[in-house]
């Protein structure tokens, strides 16, 4: 009797637990990374392998997946039309050798233009996570790299999610068109890192 009532009570409550997974954020967000992400690859740390990263297609593919489970319209800068914010992600990744060890990071920078395109405001929030993957350099070196991003951007979406100025710029339109702002975003300087 007591199994019949506990998964009865489980039964019941199935349906709440995946209505709470699948109540998406209302707002659009544009997302962006700087092309140099996609010309200039970067080396992982190794004595006596030569692996190389380019890091925005594998940030992109982890950055578009996990934002579209939490918001309910996620599009591409070139692509976004009618934009509330822009998101403008900064992704790196190190490994350490030793540990076998992958570790990515995702600077993550909101803004939202109310005035002329040609003077970029400066973000309204900016957002500096990292996360650890487990994983050889030697088998699939993507695999891992792609679950590290993936972590990073989770971290940064509980971020985004509780801070006041993110949630009420979602509820207003950016005042110029955001394809207009992203080829700017490119020239900005990348962030220095200390590992």
């Amino acid at each position: 009797m007591m199994k019949f009532c506990c998964s009865l009570a489980l039964g019941l409550l199935a349906p709440t637990w995946a209505l709470a997974e699948t109540t998406l954020m209302p707002g659009n967000i544009a997302v962006h990374i700087a092309e140099m992400h996609y010309e200039y690859p970067t080396r992982l740390l190794h004595p006596y392998l030569d692996v190389w990263h380019m890091k925005g297609p594998l940030a992109q593919k982890a950055a578009l997946s996990t934002l579209n489970k939490h918001f309910a319209n996620v599009q591409w800068c070139d692509q976004a039309k009618n934009a509330s914010v822009l998101l403008f992600l900064e992704p790196h990744m190190f490994y350490n050798p030793q540990l076998n060890v992958y570790h990515g990071e995702i600077i993550a920078k909101v803004y939202t233009q109310t005035g002329d395109t040609n003077n970029l405001e400066p973000a309204i929030l900016r957002i500096k996570k990292q996360a650890q993957q487990n994983g050889p350099l030697t088998i699939k070196p993507e695999f891992y790299m792609e679950k590290a991003y993936v972590k990073a951007m989770q971290k940064v979406i509980v971020e985004l999610k509780k801070s006041p100025v993110f949630t009420s710029a979602l509820n207003k339109n950016m005042a110029s068109n955001v394809e207009t702002i992203c080829p700017g975003l490119d020239a900005l300087p990348v962030s220095k890192l200390y590992y």
